[in-house]
């Protein structure tokens, strides 16, 4: 099926879902911040600053542990010539403690283009933006998008180590926030290319929805996500025999959330997500996959608990953790069969004050017993294994005001 045909059939369906809604949301998230940003003919010095210190202990029988230490920082300079456009430009910096040379290579675990150059001292790249506010509540931005949130994707479908780990997402974003529905269409173009080029190009198209319904005193809430995910590599004129490759991760689901008080809800949820290899030869080993991701969550304040069970088959994460695919990210030709574990997160978000936070997160990952094949060597058994996350990133990002013109 058509790339464009598969996105433009889930925009149709969920506006079908979503037409009989016109009120506001109240919680903005995005929007909140931006109507601070908002100021008429201000000029302001920016400071995004992720500082993560990220431990990866995963027992290697399927993707190799490691460690993040270090930080991101992308000071910028903004101006809002009226209510409704800021522009903002500055650079955007990655340093890993004890690194001195970096690859100019695309920052994520997608797949790539080899990189054959490489930086000195720090990993730079520029940072611009441009944002129209079309209303309170619907924005379209170019250049550097948002993706803080995760794209309020789960953990199968997004690792939220992209969000401080991987280059910042560059390309369009059009969000819309209702009380009733929230829509983020984004494309992130990780890779350009030149004429007789040795890489490809590449690019993610992305569409995350959220359709809510919720009773007059939003003690009880029914959330169903909607989401896409293409990934594509491609480019004409290389000086290398490539092919033209797609895939396509794609969810749907049901969560209720039932709120004690304004600080205590528990929810309840599921969502089942597919694979499939929309183009392109054997990079991935499968050409279609599914798995399912029930799950169970309890928040309070800024801590949140939640335990999950994943089960898969032929299954292909493109942004999500490695952990959740049916394949070995570091034995070559490595699959494995129906796979099932544990999934359990602890996280806890603290505001210090406005623009300073601090998140601590664990994550435990409980593997059964894995059945499965490799190239050579016929049949491959594998006990069940634990592998954990333990994280502590501290965000600082202040907006001083330089001058109004």
């Amino acid at each position: 099926m058509h790339v464009g045909k598969v996105l433009l059939y889930f925009i149709f369906l969920q506006t079908i879902i979503t037409s009989s809604f016109a009120q506001k949301r109240e919680d903005r998230n995005v929007f909140d911040n931006l109507s601070r940003s908002f100021e008429y003919k201000t000029v302001k010095l920016n400071i995004y600053n992720s500082n993560f210190l990220v431990n990866n202990e995963y027992s290697g029988l399927k993707v190799s542990g490691y460690t993040l230490p270090g930080f991101r920082l992308s000071p910028t300079v903004s101006y809002t010539p009226n209510k409704k456009i800021m522009i903002e430009g500055g650079v955007s910096i990655l340093h890993y403690w004890g690194a001195n040379k970096y690859p100019c290579t695309v920052y994520s675990h997608l797949p790539d283009w080899k990189s054959y150059q490489y930086m000195n001292g720090l990993h730079l790249v520029p940072y611009f933006r441009a944002i129209w506010l079309i209303d309170k509540d619907m924005l379209l931005s170019f250049g550097n998008i948002y993706n803080f949130n995760s794209h309020l994707l789960n953990e199968v479908l997004y690792n939220y180590e992209n969000t401080f780990n991987s280059d910042p997402e560059l390309g369009a974003q059009f969000i819309m926030d209702k009380e009733h529905f929230y829509m983020d269409l984004w494309l992130n173009w990780q890779s350009f290319v030149f004429d007789r080029d040795i890489h490809q190009e590449s690019f993610t198209l992305g569409f995350a929805s959220e359709t809510r319904i919720q009773s007059a005193n939003d003690r009880f809430r029914i959330t169903f996500p909607l989401n896409v995910i293409i990934q594509h590599l491609g480019g004409e004129n290389l000086d290398i025999r490539h092919d033209v490759q797609s895939w396509l991760n794609a969810s749907i689901g049901l969560k209720t959330t039932y709120r004690f008080n304004p600080y205590t809800s528990v929810s309840l949820g599921g969502e089942t997500i597919g694979y499939k290899k929309i183009s392109g030869n054997d990079m991935f080993p499968f050409d279609k996959g599914w798995g399912i991701y029930p799950y169970i969550s309890f928040k309070y304040n800024g801590l949140e608990i939640k335990a999950a069970y994943f089960e898969s088959e032929d299954f292909v994460s493109l942004l999500g953790n490695q952990l959740f695919c049916n394949f070995s990210n570091n034995t070559e030709s490595l699959l494995f069969d129906r796979n099932s574990q544990i999934y359990a997160k602890v996280s806890y978000h603290l505001n210090i004050v406005n623009g300073y936070n601090l998140n601590l997160i664990f994550q435990l990952f409980r593997q059964n017993e894995l059945n499965g094949y490799r190239t050579g060597y016929g049949s491959v058994e594998r006990k069940g294994f634990t592998s954990f996350t333990l994280g502590v990133v501290f965000n600082i990002n202040p907006s001083i005001k330089l001058k109004t013109i």
